[in-house]
């Protein structure tokens, strides 16, 4: 058995004297741990940094079915859910994560072509203690909006508002932390 790491040579002698010889070394590698994953919600362009620990080896690091990269950094990260993979080059196990990209849509046209038809944030639909408050410019609330809401239709009491820009402000609450976040977007007909 060999318990030190290092760089070893082995020989085999068969019973008719033929000699089979190879040198070998012997490295440390483990599993990574991912410990922390930093995920930049309502930028743009969003991103994904990977912080690993309790690992020896050679890592690379993949987002979705992507391919493998040196980088534990991932930018332009589409909206959504996503899987973060974190691969040992020795052979060791995969670690993996699901992680969560959420953002506010920049527009909605609400013209029955089943093509931004609602207004929302891409990802609230896994985060049921949130809640979304639409404005208009004069700061009168339009609509609530909930974690199961199918979004805002640009409608309040049931006539069609106007073609501008409506304003939002978003209680986001995940396992792990809870903000607040402000912004706008627009109504095109």
């Amino acid at each position: 058995m060999i318990d030190t790491i290092g760089s070893y040579f082995v020989s085999v002698t068969t019973s008719k004297g033929c000699v089979n010889s190879s040198n070998f070394e012997v490295i440390i590698s483990e599993a990574a741990s991912i410990e922390f994953t930093e995920i930049l919600n309502f930028t743009d362009p969003n991103s994904i940094t990977v912080s690993i620990s309790n690992g020896i080896g050679d890592y690379r690091y993949k987002l979705d079915n992507g391919p493998l990269q040196n980088s534990n950094f991932f930018n332009y990260v589409t909206l959504g859910h996503h899987t973060i993979t974190v691969v040992d080059l020795n052979g060791c196990r995969e670690a993996t994560k699901e992680v969560l990209v959420i953002n506010a849509q920049k527009f909605f046209t609400p013209n029955n072509d089943t093509y931004f038809d609602t207004w929302n944030i891409i990802g609230i639909e896994t985060l049921p203690e949130s809640i979304i408050y639409v404005f208009d410019r004069f700061g009168k609330l339009l609509t609530t909006l909930t974690h199961n809401s199918a979004g805002w239709d640009g409608t309040y009491r049931g006539y069609e508002m106007p073609a501008t820009d409506y304003w939002f402000l978003a209680k986001i609450k995940t396992p792990t932390e809870e903000f607040e976040y402000k912004g706008h977007f627009a109504l095109k007909r």
